[in-house]
């Protein structure tokens, strides 16, 4: 299922991004806040951010003075985020890697992960193993940021389910994405031995349910 789900979804949002779908040009709002509560100043200065999309996270916290990196799955995301930050002034060490690639750091270099709304986009072993790598490359004591969809949420109200969490999508333009949303049990399997904070946002408009787990924690220090 491993296999299927990266071939299904890396399929999906290569198409997207090379037809120019999905250039967000704002930072996520629920991110900038939490970036400003927890990133402990002078201690939290290199960020990976994982599947940056077109980039407007990772511009954010370049534009204020992190050390930004980040990995993503479409050359042509990697274009448009190279395009948006020499436009800015700004750098970022980008790298273009395949579904389910290991990453290309060794370990314990980053200060701080986010993948932020592209965890989901897995089966449950592709979700660990994901996951795994963040952790792998992350300090002792580092912090992990989670945004992934809940229950509710249009990706899968629109889906069929697949049994344990997971479901293949019926949305328009991500039809046969695998995804993994997880209800908040299975968030403690999921993120198995941590010591989780987990809050939720979302919004109800035009006949669309947006409803998204955030999800802190910070690696043991010993």
């Amino acid at each position: 299922m491993t296999d299927q789900a990266d071939r299904a979804n890396s399929g999906v949002w290569q198409r997207l991004y090379a037809e120019g779908k999905n250039d967000l040009r704002y930072p996520n709002d629920v991110l900038v806040r939490l970036g400003a509560r927890m990133l402990i100043n002078g201690q939290d200065r290199r960020i990976l951010d994982f599947g940056f999309g077109t980039g407007a996270n990772l511009l954010h916290f370049a534009a204020q003075g992190f050390e930004t990196c980040g990995v993503e799955i479409s050359e042509h995301a990697v274009a448009r985020t190279r395009e948006r930050l020499r436009a800015a002034a700004l750098s970022g060490d980008l790298h273009l890697i395949g579904a389910g690639q290991r990453l290309p750091w060794m370990d314990c270099v980053f200060d701080v992960v986010y993948a932020w709304q592209v965890l989901y986009y897995n089966s449950r072993d592709g979700w660990k193993s994901t996951v795994g790598e963040l952790e792998r490359v992350i300090r002792k004591g580092g912090l992990v940021v989670i945004a992934t969809a809940a229950p509710g949420d249009i990706s899968q109200v629109q889906a069929e389910p697949l049994g344990h969490c997971m479901y293949r999508s019926r949305v328009q333009g991500q039809e046969g994405c695998i995804l993994t949303i997880p209800d908040r049990d299975a968030l403690a399997e999921l993120f198995s031995g941590r010591q989780l904070e987990i809050g939720e946002f979302g919004f109800q408009f035009g006949g669309i349910t947006s409803r998204h787990w955030v999800i802190t924690y910070r690696m043991p220090s010993t």
